[in-house]
């Protein structure tokens, strides 16, 4: 059995005319539930772009580090190898 609705739609305006009380209590119930799934879904979203841009920087960072630690090495080297005019 198709169940009869509680309400029913201008067609020349699109507003909905509600034929009881409870009806319309209930329908603003669903779209509130929908507002809030959206939100969360776009807070999702926020939240998982923000990592994707945290883990840039600290790739960048550790890229930078690195070379820092191999210039770094290589002056030690430099430093610790003894020149011939030195005896």
């Amino acid at each position: 059995m198709a169940k009869i609705p509680e309400y029913i739609k201008d067609e020349e305006t699109g507003a909905v005319i509600f034929q009881n009380a409870t009806a319309y209590v209930q329908r603003k119930k669903v779209i509130e539930q929908t507002k809030l799934k959206l939100k969360a879904e776009k807070d999702s979203k926020r939240s998982i772009n923000s990592m994707k841009r945290e883990i840039k920087v600290l790739k960048q960072q550790v890229a930078s580090s690195s070379a820092l630690e191999q210039r770094l090495q290589k002056l030690e080297q430099n430093a610790s190898v003894p020149s011939e005019g030195d005896n």
